[in-house]
């Protein structure tokens, strides 16, 4: 679990999450592809006043659901590939400083929209 469990209410009414969500965690957790979440901390900056990043990682079962589409650039061909993930509602992720990588290819979460029933997030192909 993560440090989120446990925590389904205002004021913390709520020590269980709602019926749908574990009904959702049950399903993700039979049929769901497994992916690998990164936490990006700065850590400081270079010379070129860049941030410089550590990564903490761990693996979680989602949902994954692509939309992907090529656009024909001057050096090449440029994959634009966006894809929407569906979690247990108590995944530890956010949109502020979160990676996936899924099959290899990292994305980055733009957006992470939560239901009574699973967290979705939204995220962008990083360019190669």
């Amino acid at each position: 679990m993560s440090f989120q469990y446990g925590q389904f209410g205002t004021g913390f009414l709520r020590s269980w999450p709602p019926e749908s969500a574990m009904h959702f965690d049950e399903a993700v957790k039979n049929r769901g592809t497994n992916l690998t979440i990164i936490e990006l901390t700065q850590t400081g900056v270079d010379s070129y006043r860049q941030p410089v990043y550590s990564e903490t990682s761990h693996t979680e079962k989602a949902f994954i659901e692509r939309r992907g589409r090529e656009r024909n650039e001057p050096p090449g061909i440029l994959k634009l590939d966006t894809v929407r993930i569906y979690l247990a509602l108590w995944a530890a992720v956010d949109e502020g400083g979160y990676e996936v990588e899924i099959e290899g290819i990292r994305y980055h979460v733009e957006a992470s929209i939560k239901t009574d029933a699973y967290l979705m997030l939204e995220a962008v192909r990083k360019v190669d």
